[in-house]
């Protein structure tokens, strides 16, 4: 009895397709059940010195899941990456902050109005704010201004 190898006789789409189903189980295998450690983020957000009454910070580090948090009357905020206020991934990360009111379109819709802060901080790429999230940090200070 002889054994003919899968190579020969097998065509190349099979071949591929079966390479591709192991390559992605084991993948999967590899990345299933694996939860990045996190650690508790909070601080405060002003505008001139005087607290963000409402809007969204989000922390993007450098690499991994943003952590984004809602921005309270009094400025405070607590991060949370998967979760509200699981907190954030350790290490540098750079920082976004949206502030915009509602506003009531014809119809009763709702949309977002202009930016109450500059648009700079809208933006990671132009923000020009970093913080680094660290085990048993302080609360984190974020100083925005309209110059």
């Amino acid at each position: 009895m002889s054994v003919t190898p899968m190579t020969m006789t097998t065509p190349t789409w099979v071949r591929f397709g079966w390479r591709c189903g192991v390559v992605a189980a084991c993948l999967l295998a590899v990345g299933c059940g694996r939860r990045v450690a996190l650690v508790p983020a909070e601080g405060r957000v002003t505008l001139d010195g005087k607290p963000l009454e409402f809007g969204a910070i989000m922390v993007q580090p450098t690499a991994g899941p943003a952590a984004q948090g809602k921005i309270n009357s009094d400025g405070t905020f607590r991060l949370g990456t998967f979760k509200p206020d699981d907190g954030a991934i350790p290490g540098q990360a750079t920082v976004r902050v949206i502030c915009r009111k509602d506003v009531t379109q014809p119809g009763g819709e709702r949309a977002y109005g202009p930016s109450l802060i500059p648009d700079r901080y809208g933006r990671f790429d132009t923000s020009g704010l970093t913080v680094e999230i660290k085990a048993g940090m302080k609360p984190l200070t974020i100083d925005l201004s309209r110059k």
